[in-house]
């Protein structure tokens, strides 16, 4: 696989045909148009016979997205949560209907809970024939729901592009994560013309409320903890939070079950990762009587315990 470009610096593309550029693109184009526009350089797949109309336009389409070819699914998703990481771009990915769907299920899974932003396609059968039950088909719908954000089943070309630029924009909205898209492999050969509406770019993140009272609050607890969770390491917040830490003289756990670095393991501060239990957390916890809760979901349990995870104190969630 080739380097990873700069997260900072995502190449140029080009500004997708439409009404202000030419004709209209046939379904195929539109969706690389689509594709080039939300930056996507490369597609992570394992294709089938339902993908051929993708990838025959990926071959017909100059400067068209490079194919990163997995031999199984659950490589292909694995390969694309981690460029996605590493970009902080949202990462495209293709899969074969049903069977190659059920084998990425568990990347999904994994980037759903992460919060990594994916797009992910898969071929549907022919609509000529979906009544048949034709080999491989299934409800790609109801087979990917439990592992993604959104799912959409496109039925009309002229619903492509719409779906395809939703599905970015709430990939990439937090909580980020994987987006669904069901596309027969017909649609993509239909020769019609579609309209690509314009991206719109999401929006900046804008400061939490409550800032003052929480400083106060923590600036004035006695016995100060911080649990950093994996938003930290995602929004490359470390620097900021080991300051905040020192300031207040805070210990700090990282959440349960963390998936990033969010605060220095070696740093005088760190205190090690909560267990995955409430009873284990509560304890860990109760010497402390102020709690900051820096980009956690507070908590996600992996062994059930009785009672909550925190006792009644001042916490402060960020």
């Amino acid at each position: 696989m080739s380097r990873v470009p700069d997260a900072e610096s995502p190449r140029p593309v080009p500004a997708p045909r439409g009404a202000n550029h030419g004709p209209p693109p046939r379904p195929a184009s539109a969706l690389l148009d689509i594709l080039r526009g939300e930056g996507v350089d490369r597609v992570f797949g394992n294709p089938g016979t339902t993908e051929l109309p993708f990838l025959a336009a990926l071959a017909d389409t100059d400067q068209a997205p490079e194919y990163i070819l997995g031999v199984h699914e659950g490589a292909v998703v694995s390969m694309a949560d981690g460029y996605a990481r590493a970009t902080g771009r949202t990462a495209f990915v293709s899969l074969h209907i049903a069977a190659g769907l059920a084998n990425g299920l568990v990347g999904l899974l994994n980037a759903r809970r992460s919060r990594t932003p994916l797009v992910v396609m898969a071929g549907q059968q022919d609509r000529r024939h979906l009544q048949q039950d034709p080999m491989l088909s299934g409800d790609l719908v109801a087979l990917a729901a439990p592992a993604v954000k959104a799912t959409y089943d496109v039925q009309h070309a002229r619903d492509l592009p719409l779906a395809l630029r939703r599905a970015f924009a709430l990939a990439a909205r937090p909580p980020a994560g994987p987006v669904f898209l069901s596309v027969p492999m017909d649609l993509l050969t239909e020769d019609t013309e579609v309209e690509i509406p314009a991206r719109t770019p999401p929006p900046g993140p804008a400061p939490a409320g409550g800032l003052d009272r929480a400083a106060a609050l923590l600036g004035g607890g006695a016995r100060p903890v911080i649990v950093a969770g994996d938003g930290v390491g995602r929004e490359d917040a470390v620097a900021a939070l080991v300051r905040t830490a020192e300031a207040c003289g805070a210990p700090v756990h990282h959440q349960p079950m963390a998936d990033c670095l969010n605060f220095p393991t070696t740093h005088r501060l760190y205190a090690g990762m909560l267990p995955p239990r409430h009873d284990a957390i509560r304890a860990a916890l109760a010497p402390y009587d102020t709690v900051l809760i820096a980009g956690a979901h507070a908590f996600t349990p992996h062994h059930y315990s009785p009672g909550p995870a925190l006792l009644t104190r001042a916490v402060l969630r960020t």
